[in-house]
């Protein structure tokens, strides 16, 4: 593949920002796709096109269109995974998972429906439509590996893509999506052949629930009563408010680590770039480590001065701040 790579944060339905940075960023519309003149560089996308913002199902077209022009790498986002999962009924193809009871793999609370309405009111009377994106999203891959870099929507773990492979799974496209889906959401291992961390750790981050029922508000005012941690800070000695990775909020006192988390490995300064969306960061995007660029920057934020963040990759082992490019809404 290409080794100058534009790599793009979540979008979330925001594509006239979209169209904004690509043409930004050079690339030109031709016989039906975004191109970049001589095919000299290439876009990887970091999943999250659906849900919250105002244009779902043209999002989906343009990055659809760039993937199947080969002008574009489109990996899967949790947004899309529980898009699959929202729709699919348990028991569907003989494997009733018993945690989860009747109904959906995702659960239809209000929240669930809330956060998806955006995606299913853009495909109002085009269910046929919709069911064709379905199948798209099924192709999306769980992550992308080079010699170079690494990227994936959330984190990266060397055992998650060990399992996968072992498994050969590389997206819900690797064999019957029925089995795979229940597999990836199969938390208690009923069948023996879950799925469910390597792909929650890849599409989701590591997590830890606060202890003794303790909880906070997130940036949207959403009661949670477990933290995403940063995977690239060393457990071992750090306090639970720098691991967690949630931006403007401060734990509640008295909160320590788990002591399981404290063993866990983390991602080093030696390793190779990682390239990642997901965690809803403010601000003028910005590097986290030479090594670790998160480009979900809120597009979608409800206070409407997030950015859709890009890294200009040409192969460099110590990344430049210099190389991001942004627009906002």
């Amino acid at each position: 593949m290409n080794t100058s790579i534009d790599f793009i944060g979540d979008i979330h339905g925001h594509c006239e920002c979209l169209k904004s940075l690509l043409k930004k960023l050079g690339y030109e519309e031709s016989a039906g796709a975004f191109r970049y003149p001589g095919n000299e560089r290439m876009v990887v996308f970091l999943g999250d096109y659906v849900d919250r913002g105002p244009n779902v199902r043209t999002t989906l077209n343009l990055v659809r269109a760039m993937r199947d022009a080969g002008s574009a790498i489109a990996l899967m986002g949790n947004h899309e995974f529980n898009m699959l999962s929202f729709w699919q009924k348990n028991g569907t193809g003989g494997r009733y998972l018993e945690k989860i009871g009747p109904g959906y793999l995702r659960e239809h609370t209000f929240n669930k429906v809330a956060v998806h309405s955006k995606t299913v009111s853009d495909f109002v009377g085009r269910k046929d439509e919709f069911k064709e994106m379905q199948e798209f999203a099924k192709t999306l891959p769980f992550y992308l590996e080079t010699d170079l870099f690494r990227a994936q929507h959330a984190s990266f773990h060397p055992r998650a893509l060990e399992l996968l492979k072992a498994a050969g799974v590389t997206c819900f496209a690797d064999g019957s999506f029925d089995e795979l889906i229940v597999r990836a959401n199969d938390e208690d291992n009923q069948f023996g052949d879950s799925l469910f961390w390597p792909i929650d750790m890849l599409l989701k981050g590591p997590e830890m629930e606060l202890p003794n029922h303790q909880f906070f508000f997130d940036g949207e005012n959403v009661k949670r009563f477990r933290t995403r941690l940063r995977w690239w800070v060393d457990p071992a000695k750090a306090s639970l408010q720098e691991l967690s990775l949630q931006p403007g909020v401060t734990m509640p006192e008295g909160c320590d680590v788990d002591p399981e988390i404290r063993e866990r490995s983390f991602y080093g300064e030696n390793e190779r770039p990682v390239f990642f969306g997901h965690y809803w960061l403010t601000g003028e995007p910005r590097l986290i480590r030479h090594n670790v660029c998160c480009l979900d920057f809120s597009i979608a934020g409800h206070l409407g001065n997030g950015r859709l963040a890009c890294y200009r990759f040409d192969g460099e082992q110590q990344l430049d701040e210099s190389k991001f490019v942004w627009v906002g809404r």
